[in-house]
């Protein structure tokens, strides 16, 4: 249960006597997730059965009214283990300040799709289509297969106010999470890597039909180098039909390829979902392949399939199945997953 705590403010400026004019408007925000399941997953000839987390955090976000429409927001939310108690690297998943008013929002900061503006590619994704139980452990493709760039490091975000049903988010950040400054050479400074991201959204939440643009680009100084990524395109489709949804993703990742890797990596999704009877319970399926970039004739292939049965409006039981080949030219490299576990939302 989120809590919020602008009564304990009040009670504590009342009681060290703090002008209540100064604390009136702002409201802090606790929430946080676990989720827990136990697998069984076999790769290659190998099988191993593990407790494990998937993507548990504990989060604080506020707000304070600033008057005329405007206000000043903020955001710090941490990850850890819910197996292990370990917390994330880094720690923080999310970490922002920004204002929100007439003109939209924005935020600066290390920024994912929980923050006020979104994440350009990513929430164009979570908008339009469903992932299977969490975009996290065996069933995770946001990052790892559609490269949605969400979590991302020294970043600037907007998104506009919506125009009739449409959307539009932009996200701009230097050397983005992972990339790392060399002492020598034309990548020395953040502003050495400059990156964009920008997407167009229409349907988000109302009617039955949705359907996305996308678009995001690597620039370096000294240009591209062998193998890294340069810019990308994603376009997504979804229709509500009631008891069932389906969507669709296509998109393209372009590299600086070289004789005997991609210069282009083509992205497929395709899913649905079904209600089960009269209950809130949920079947969730997605096939996907993505070209493999260092194997120009290689591709993924991920298929996975899950239920999700809610005790309550914040704990759910799930089950799933998994099964990637990450390089269908290999033999022996394929990954299935079976799993059940428990979701809690507070």
């Amino acid at each position: 249960m989120k809590i919020a705590l602008s009564r304990l403010t009040f009670a504590v400026a009342c009681a060290a006597g703090v002008p209540l004019a100064a604390v009136a408007q702002s409201t802090v925000t606790i929430y946080g997730r676990l989720d827990t399941s136990l697998e069984s997953t076999k790769t290659g000839s190998l099988t191993q059965t593990q407790v494990r987390d998937n993507a548990s955090r504990v989060g604080f976000r506020g707000t304070e009214d600033l008057g005329g429409g405007l206000n000043a927001v903020f955001g710090l939310e941490m990850g850890f283990a819910s197996d292990t108690g370990a917390a994330t690297t880094p720690a923080y998943r999310n970490s922002y300040v920004g204002l929100t008013g007439g003109f939209g929002a924005v935020a600066v900061g290390r920024l994912d799709s929980a923050n006020p503006t979104g994440s350009p590619i990513y929430s164009l994704i979570t908008r339009h289509t469903e992932f299977v139980i969490h975009d996290a452990g065996a069933t995770a493709i946001g990052t790892s297969v559609l490269n949605s760039r969400n979590r991302e490091s020294n970043a600037i975000g907007y998104i506009s106010p919506k125009f009739g049903d449409v959307v539009f988010r932009a996200r701009y950040y230097m050397n983005g999470e992972g990339v790392a400054e060399v002492p020598v050479g034309p990548v020395r400074f953040e502003s050495d890597i400059k990156q964009t991201d920008l997407s167009l959204s229409y349907g988000e939440g109302k009617g039955p039909f949705g359907l996305g643009v996308a678009y995001g680009q690597d620039k370096r100084n000294g240009g591209a180098t062998l193998n890294t990524f340069k810019d990308k395109w994603m376009l997504v489709g979804a229709y509500d039909f009631g008891t069932v949804k389906a969507w669709a993703v296509a998109g393209r990742d372009n590299y600086q390829g070289a004789s005997t890797t991609r210069s282009q990596v083509n992205i497929r999704l395709v899913g649905a979902s079904l209600k089960v009877g009269n209950s809130d319970s949920k079947v969730v399926a997605n096939y996907m392949t993505r070209d493999v970039q260092s194997d120009p004739n290689g591709t993924l292939k991920k298929f996975q399939l899950g239920y999700a049965h809610p005790l309550s409006k914040r704990s759910m039981l799930y089950a799933f199945y998994d099964r990637q080949d990450p390089n269908s030219r290999l033999p022996n490299d394929t990954i299935r997953s079976v799993g059940v576990g428990i979701q809690h939302n507070f």
